[in-house]
């Protein structure tokens, strides 16, 4: 956790030695939104995808997310809260820290466990701006510190983890002072995981792909619609975030130049023997500085 406090003390000096006119939009970013705010990665986004824009230099995000989930068959709910802070380090780079805490019920209050999960240290860089017909594009990484509780399996990694993100952004204006912003995120995943049944260690490699629609119901832009979609592919430990599994969300933004709330509602299969398909429910919110 060393690494945590180190970059949090660089992103406080970040902000005491800098600060972010909110008139004023870095010059490759033509920005067509109010507010760009962080997602429960942790990184700025829609709510599940990254985008490949970053928030400007000086620029503090917080951020609180969740996500609830309950299947009757099997019967179980898993209740996962997040908690942010991501910073703009240049105008092309950010930073963001996710820590997580995660609350779940297998069949009844006997079962009910809660505990932490594990802690994400993320780093993105915006290579390039967009010039129509090309996308802006990003790279991020993603390292892991193993916070999470074992004793409940609330941990995804014993050691470390690490995911390597390609993310590309197209935002396009529309008739009537609207626009619409397409959003599409690659991840490779590596992790090591806890010693299995038979006493040996394991690690999976596996792949996330997530894609978005943004666009504004309202001509002042504070209120958006979005449409997400994640799949998670070729992973084999399961954990309590599954094993392979798609999702389609549904979801409204309203944002200011300083706050933002994001609700969806995300329709989810598990890809698993005897699990039905189930409603997982999300929201963030985040404040700016």
């Amino acid at each position: 956790m060393s690494g945590v406090v180190i970059l949090l003390t660089v992103i406080g000096q970040s902000a005491a030695g800098s600060s972010y006119d909110y008139e004023e939009v870095p010059k490759d970013d033509a920005s067509k939104v109010i507010n760009r705010p962080a997602n429960l990665q942790g990184l700025t986004g829609l709510i599940f995808t990254n985008s490949a824009y970053t928030q400007p230099k000086g620029r503090i995000v917080v951020g609180l997310a969740s996500i609830g989930e309950n299947s009757s068959d099997p019967n179980f709910s898993i209740a996962q809260g997040f908690a942010t802070i991501t910073a703009g380090i240049t105008d092309r780079i950010e930073i963001g820290i996710r820590g997580q805490a995660i609350a779940t019920n297998l069949g009844s209050s006997q079962t009910r466990e809660t505990g932490l999960g594990d802690t994400d240290v993320l780093v993105k860089w915006r290579i390039s701006s967009e010039y129509d017909p090309w996308p802006a594009i990003a790279l991020g990484i993603a390292y892991t510190f193993p916070t999470g509780d074992s004793a409940k399996g609330y941990n995804d990694v014993e050691d470390y983890g690490l995911r390597f993100m390609v993310i590309g952004t197209a935002e396009k204006e529309m008739p009537g002072d609207y626009f619409i912003g397409v959003y599409f995120e690659g991840q490779v995943v590596y992790k090591d995981k806890i010693p299995w049944t038979d006493g040996k260690n394991y690690s999976e490699k596996y792949g996330v792909v997530n894609a978005g629609l943004l666009f504004p119901l309202t001509e002042s832009r504070k209120l958006q619609a979005m449409l997400e979609y994640t799949t998670v592919v070729k992973k084999n430990i399961p954990t309590v975030n599954a094993m392979d599994s798609t999702g389609l969300m549904p979801g409204l933004r309203y944002v200011t130049e300083h706050a933002n709330i994001s609700v969806g509602v995300q329709f989810y299969d598990r890809e698993e023997a005897g699990f039905e398909d189930t409603l997982r429910y999300v929201g963030t919110l985040s404040y700016a500085f």
